[in-house]
């Protein structure tokens, strides 16, 4: 089963409104982003190791991934190689921004400020933020 481009535009356009990803998926994820297509038994192996998974856990978790358009697969010679389309970097950005919607009421500030205030943050890490914001400035 593979999917054509339309398809795979749709698949990132739904996860970019309307789908989140479980920490089970995005252990999934994770796997995939490092590097891609990884069959079903790399999965289970990757999955057991980091994960303690069996092999039905890793295939449900896949399975109900497919369903919400995150992964897909393509028939390969011996077994199916399973990818994903969806940048890393967009996805991290919306969970980020819906992290920041339920906690902080959307305000970054009152994020930051809450990790500075609480000496939360290294003097290296508030370091690189300051080059961050310097950057983009």
């Amino acid at each position: 089963m593979v999917k054509d481009n339309s398809q795979r535009r749709m698949s990132k356009e739904i996860m970019n409104e309307n789908i989140t990803l479980n920490n089970s998926e995005w252990c999934m994820m994770e796997e995939l982003w490092q590097e891609q297509p990884k069959t079903l038994m790399q999965l289970v192996h990757k999955m057991k190791e980091k994960q303690g998974w069996s092999k039905s856990t890793t295939s449900t978790v896949l399975r109900r991934m497919q369903e919400k358009g995150c992964v897909r697969y393509e028939e390969g010679e011996k077994a199916r190689n399973y990818f994903t389309d969806l940048n890393r970097e967009a996805v991290v950005l919306k969970e980020t921004r819906a992290f920041l919607n339920r906690a902080c009421g959307g305000s970054l500030g009152m994020l930051v400020s809450t990790f500075v205030g609480g000496s939360q943050l290294t003097k290296e890490e508030l370091e690189e933020l300051r080059e961050i914001l310097h950057k983009e400035i």
